[in-house]
């Protein structure tokens, strides 16, 4: 008997999960109460300029590159650019190059003599990450607060928008919190501990860091159409519940409320979640609902060449906190993918708002559009106002895996456990990147195929 799987939600995780149980002879319905699937990946074409309004890139992985490989995408990747390595910081009001090397630090200029030292001596720390440590006291236990202050912090907000101080370490860095447990260092392990094999799906080398020529939404765009027959948009979700040892779902318009299904997969953010579960487990409901997403807003602007004083070489830069800025970074798009402004011109994608500036969301596009452009003028020398800019805000941005988070962790496990058949797949449960998205998709629906077997 051919088995049927319910996925609700069309974002990168719920496409990936269901176009692999497709693979594997699953009958699939996936629902998206959207008019298109994709999710937070949104790429826009305005002309000459590409914009990614979520994520703008992802790293390299062997779960990735064997699902580009099926999808036959291998030729629309991009490869960031060699000239994009560089990644600065903000240091006293002047953007500086973070060493890319641990023996790079030795001579740079971003740390004093004391944090050196300090940071050398991590390799001779024995103390153990305590429960519910948080990023900031994980790596001010081991390297000192001055490489909190200027390396994880931008780095944090760089990731998840968030403050790490808050943020859990073995939640949201689960393999930095092992490397500490497994080697004692977080230096020896980056030395002697085990190289990640590139596998056979990823090409030679390539560049760490990939997008795709028409930017981001090719892959969850290629996903969907692989799946164009079992996709129902325009359809909300209220309720799952079970009857007659099937599952099914409520509809808002109630056109699918007859079918029944033999597992459910929950691929919504959390707090679409906890509506989901809510007559199963008010308790974790009520965590999901609670789950931390601040706004962010993301504002692209481009400037001639000439008329930027600082010569763009890199990534982009991110603010330390103690910089006390009111924008959290900006990427320069048009120098790590080609083709993503008109000859002649750069593409800046500037962050505000996150954890951080949370109360800066309430101002007006105009007024972010100003907070933007004054502080890019600050730091890159700008002469004239952007030839082309454009805002989208996110009222509940990225998922805060804050102190505590191994509960809810716990809690979803122990809920699958009592509710055979249900799947939770999302960003807030094993990951946040559009790689632990994928590589949690090809999880799910191993466990899916073993759970209807048996």
């Amino acid at each position: 008997m051919i088995k049927k799987v319910c996925v609700i939600g069309g974002g990168i995780s719920g496409l990936c999960t269901a176009f692999r149980l497709k693979k594997k002879g699953v009958e699939v319905l996936l629902v998206e109460r959207g008019e298109v699937c994709g999710g937070n990946i949104q790429t826009e074409k305005t002309g000459d300029y590409l914009i990614e309004w979520g994520p703008n890139s992802t790293l390299v992985s062997e779960h990735l590159f064997e699902l580009v490989a099926e999808l036959r995408l291998l030729d629309e990747v991009a490869q960031a650019n060699a000239t994009a390595k560089k990644r600065y910081i903000l240091k006293d009001g002047k953007l500086r190059a973070l060493p890319l090397k641990i023996v790079d630090i030795i001579s740079s200029d971003i740390f004093s003599i004391q944090a050196k030292l300090r940071l050398l001596r991590e390799t001779f720390i024995k103390s153990k990450s305590p429960k519910n440590e948080s990023v900031a006291e994980f790596f001010e236990r081991r390297f000192g607060q001055e490489i909190v202050d200027f390396a994880v912090d931008p780095f944090v907000s760089g990731i998840f928008a968030g403050n790490p101080e808050r943020l859990s370490i073995k939640s949201a860095f689960p393999l930095l919190f092992q490397m500490e447990k497994d080697y004692g260092s977080i230096l020896k392990a980056s030395l002697f501990g085990k190289k990640e094999k590139q596998g056979e799906f990823v090409p030679k080398g390539i560049s760490r860091t990939v997008s795709f020529k028409s930017g981001m939404q090719t892959l969850t765009d290629k996903l969907a159409a692989n799946l164009s027959d079992e996709i129902k948009t325009k359809t909300e979700v209220e309720q799952c519940i079970t009857e007659n040892g099937k599952w099914k779902i409520k509809t808002v318009s109630g056109n699918l409320n007859d079918e029944s299904f033999d597992a459910i997969v929950i691929a919504v953010p959390s707090f679409v979640a906890a509506k989901l579960i809510e007559n199963f487990d008010g308790e974790l409901s009520r965590q999901l609902s609670e789950i931390y997403h601040p706004p962010l807003a993301v504002i692209v602007s481009a400037f001639r060449k000439q008329d930027i004083d600082f010569g763009l070489d890199g990534f982009g830069f991110l603010i330390p906190k103690v910089e006390r800025r009111k924008i959290l970074g900006s990427l320069w798009s048009s120098v790590i993918f080609e083709n993503r402004a008109p000859q002649g011109v750069h593409l800046l994608t500037t962050f505000i708002g996150g954890a951080r500036n949370a109360e800066l969301f309430d101002k007006s596009d105009e007024e972010l559009f100003c907070i933007a452009f004054d502080e890019l003028d600050s730091i890159l020398g700008l002469k004239v106002k952007p030839i082309f800019q454009q805002i989208k805000c996110w009222t509940r941005a990225i998922p805060q895996y804050n102190i505590g988070y191994e509960k809810i962790e716990n809690d979803i496990e122990d809920f699958s456990r009592k509710n055979r058949g249900i799947f939770f797949c999302s960003n807030f449960y094993r990951g946040i990147s559009v790689g632990d998205c994928v590589k949690n998709a090809h999880r799910t629906a191993n466990e899916i195929e073993d759970y209807l077997k048996k």
